[in-house]
């Protein structure tokens, strides 16, 4: 996982878009939908999350000197849902997007964007994600997939997902694979170190016991 400074220092700046709700509600866009049109469904794996976020297009506000300041909040948004690639715009009911500035630094932000998601329309590892919930600043990075079901009846199936999946990608890589695809249980979660700053984390939604959290994260 990145940090969002890379791509935030190309952006221009805008109005500052935070607590927005973004997106048509379901029912509004399924009565808009054919009659006998398939629900789409997306089989998601991990490292794969769709990019919530978009550039303003706006030009940088300008400091007391006349120069444009370090791009901040003010050079991005929510995306749409209509500005969501397929099959991604078929499957999220709404956007929710907020930002802030990081500590005292104005030029160092935090991006905290939640994709609540259409029943049935993503799934992990056997199991429906009901939300995608991205955190990114230049500190740090944490991308969930937000599972219904409690820890203890999925976690060994998303353990088994993410496992295979490490194997697989050792294969394609053409590497021996890693004693670090076993991933590592305790207290209630599991770990698995994917590089020296971060790795997979799988627990329960502290705020929702009936789901369970699939966390890529990173910390600087």
């Amino acid at each position: 996982m990145k940090s969002v400074r890379a791509s935030l220092d190309a952006m221009p700046a805008a109005l500052l878009a935070a607590g927005l709700l973004v997106g048509a509600p379901a029912g509004a866009r399924n009565q808009a939908a054919t009659p006998d049109k398939a629900p789409v469904t997306i089989e998601v794996r991990g490292d794969d999350f769709p990019v919530l976020v978009h550039e303003t297009g706006l030009p940088p506000p300008l400091d007391e000197n006349g120069l444009p300041r370090t791009p901040g909040c003010e050079a991005v948004r929510a995306r749409r849902v209509d500005e969501l690639p397929y099959p991604w715009r078929e499957a999220v009911d709404r956007i929710r997007f907020d930002c802030q500035p990081l500590g005292e630094a104005d030029e160092l932000i935090s991006l905290d964007v939640s994709a609540l998601l259409l029943p049935g329309r993503v799934w992990l590892a056997g199991h429906p994600v009901a939300e995608i919930h991205l955190m990114d600043s230049e500190l740090y990075g944490d991308h969930q997939y937000i599972v219904t079901g409690r820890y203890q009846e999925v976690a060994t199936d998303m353990r088994t997902h993410v496992e295979t999946q490490c194997q697989l990608r050792a294969i394609r890589e053409e590497v021996a694979t890693p004693i670090g695809c076993v991933m590592t249980e305790s207290a209630d979660q599991l770990y698995l170190e994917t590089n020296e700053v971060g790795g997979i984390w799988i627990h329960a939604d502290p705020d929702d016991a009936s789901r369970t959290i699939y966390s890529e994260a990173w910390a600087d």
